[in-house]
C-alpha cells in the first residue's frame, strides 16, 4: 500500500506551526517529541524512517508550565519547545490594535456579504476600545462579522448590532434627564439585555406623558449629538448612525 508524506514530511527544510499545542493527547506529545528530537519520523503504515529539518512554531494560549506541573503536559516537550518563548499579549492590553482589526475584518465581511456598511458609529467603536476581549481577535472577527450582517445596508454598524448575546461592555445609552432632555448614561451589555426593552417603552411613555413632539425629540437628538462632538458633525453623524451630508441636512431644517 502506497504510503503518503504528513504535514511534518511535506515542511521539510520549511516551517510548521502547530495551534493549540497544549490540547495534544500525552500519546501525541511522546511522538511529537520523537521528532523534534531525533528530526525523523515514520509514515503512518510505512516501516521507513525519513529523515527531516523542520522548524516548529508552536502556540497555545494556556499556561504549559503549569499544565507540565498538572501533569497533563510532558516536561521533556514543554522544555524542547521553550527554546525562545514570545509572549503575545491578549488584546484587551493592545487597544491600538483594535481599529485596525476592526477596519481589516469590516472590508472582509462587507465584501463577502455583499452590504455597503458605511463605517462604526462612535458609540460601537467605544464599545470595541472598553470590552474585556476574553475570546481575543477570533472575537473581534466574529463581532464585526455579526455586526455587518446585522447592520442596514447603507447604514453603520451600531453598538445594538454588536453586543447581542450577553457580552458585558460599558456603553453609553440614551435616557430622558429631569429637565426633559436627552441625555446618556453607561450601562453593561447584561444591564441592556435585562432593561433595554423596559427603558426604551419608558422612555417613550415619558416622551408621550409630557407631550415632547417629535420635532423637539429629533432637536434634542441632534443638538445633544454635536454638543456631545464638540462640534464635529462627522463624530455626531457616526454617533447617530446616519451620514454627516444627512445629519447637516436634518439640521438645517431645525434651525430657526
Amino acid at each position: 500500500m502506497e504510503t503518503r508524506p504528513g504535514r511534518f514530511e511535506r515542511a521539510d527544510t520549511g516551517t510548521i506551526f502547530l495551534d493549540e499545542v497544549a490540547t495534544l493527547s500525552l500519546s501525541a506529545q511522546g511522538k511529537l517529541l520523537r521528532v523534534l528530537q531525533e528530526q525523523e519520523l515514520e509514515r503512518v503504515g510505512g516501516k521507513k524512517l525519513h529523515h527531516i529539518d523542520v522548524r516548529v512554531i508552536a502556540a497555545t494560549n494556556e499556561d504549559l508550565r503549569t499544565a507540565v506541573d498538572k501533569g497533563a503536559f510532558r516536561e521533556d516537550l514543554y522544555f524542547r519547545l521553550n527554546v525562545f518563548p514570545t509572549h503575545i499579549p491578549p488584546l484587551r492590553e493592545r487597544s491600538a490594535d483594535i481599529p485596525l482589526l476592526m477596519n481589516h475584518f469590516l472590508n472582509k465581511f462587507r465584501s463577502r456579504y455583499e452590504k455597503d456598511i458605511t463605517g462604526f458609529t462612535s458609540r460601537a467603536i467605544d464599545g470595541f476600545i472598553q470590552y474585556h476581549w476574553p475570546g481575543n481577535i477570533r472575537e473581534l472577527e466574529n463581532l464585526v462579522e455579526r455586526g455587518v450582517i446585522l447592520a442596514p445596508d447603507g447604514g453603520a454598524i451600531d453598538l445594538s448590532h454588536l453586543f447581542t448575546f450577553g457580552e458585558t461592555v460599558q456603553s453609553p445609552i440614551l435616557g430622558i434627564g429631569k429637565d426633559g432632555m436627552l441625555d446618556t448614561s453607561t450601562s453593561t451589555s447584561d444591564d441592556r439585555h435585562h432593561h433595554s426593552a423596559d427603558s426604551a417603552e419608558n422612555m417613550i411613555d415619558r416622551l408621550l406623558h409630557d407631550n415632547i413632539s417629535l420635532e423637539k425629540l429629533e432637536h434634542d437628538l441632534l443638538t445633544k449629538a454635536v454638543e456631545k462632538a464638540d462640534g464635529n458633525l462627522s463624530a455626531a453623524a457616526r454617533h447617530l448612525g446616519i451620514t454627516r451630508p444627512q445629519l447637516a441636512y436634518r439640521l438645517k431644517k431645525i434651525s430657526p
